[in-house]
């Protein structure tokens, strides 16, 4: 949804403390659809220093609440991830050292060679949900179990619902399935506040 719909959806739906509503207009933009993609004209951080890193983010930020590296101080952060740990496991063959930069705060694992994944060559134009996967594995990789998972996880994941999922072994499907019945609830409700032309 995009930001003139949730604040109808919030003010209709009395989602505001004590039921509170905004003195509200929302302009509709011309020939905007929800297939639309817009371009940054800037990086909005130095760590997302463009689209792909940008489309990248939503399935990569999970990582940030693990002791994987997600390649801050490197020149392609938000589209890696690794760990020293990794480095005798045949799946991860790309590696990279984080290091500081002028400007920015120390990286986690910095100077440290950390063995993991290469994102950059998946086509983001065509990403259209956080990739479970990718968390998935790293976590079935990575040993002691129980440190995997730092407290910050539970606040990038919402609830720590995804991370008891991922520590029963459950899949990508079935953790998408256990989703399914609030989302379609969902998709039915933001119908009325919809400006623009759906992607379903």
């Amino acid at each position: 949804m995009t930001l003139g719909e949730l604040a109808l959806m919030i003010n209709s739906e009395k989602w505001l403390a004590g039921g509170l509503e905004c003195n509200l207009t929302v302009i509709p933009c011309v020939g905007y659809t929800h297939k639309s993609r817009y371009r940054l004209p800037v990086a909005p951080s130095p760590n997302l220093p463009d689209m792909q890193s940008v489309y990248l983010y939503p399935s990569l930020c999970l990582f940030e609440g693990t002791p994987l590296s997600v390649g801050r101080g490197t020149p392609f952060p938000f589209k890696v991830t690794g760990h020293p740990q990794f480095k005798n496991n045949k799946k991860y063959t790309f590696s990279f050292t984080p290091k500081t930069s002028d400007g920015k705060i120390k990286p986690l694992l910095e100077g440290q060679v950390c063995y993991g994944r290469d994102f950059r060559d998946i086509d983001t134009e065509n990403i259209h949900e956080i990739n479970l996967d990718w968390i998935i594995e790293a976590y079935n990789d990575y040993s002691p179990k129980n440190a995997f998972f730092k407290p910050v996880f539970r606040k990038l994941a919402g609830n720590s619902v995804l991370q008891q999922q991922i520590a029963e072994g459950k899949t990508a499907l079935e953790i998408r399935q256990s989703w399914k019945k609030d989302l379609d609830e969902f998709k039915i409700k933001r119908k009325k506040y919809l400006l623009y032309p759906d992607f379903y």
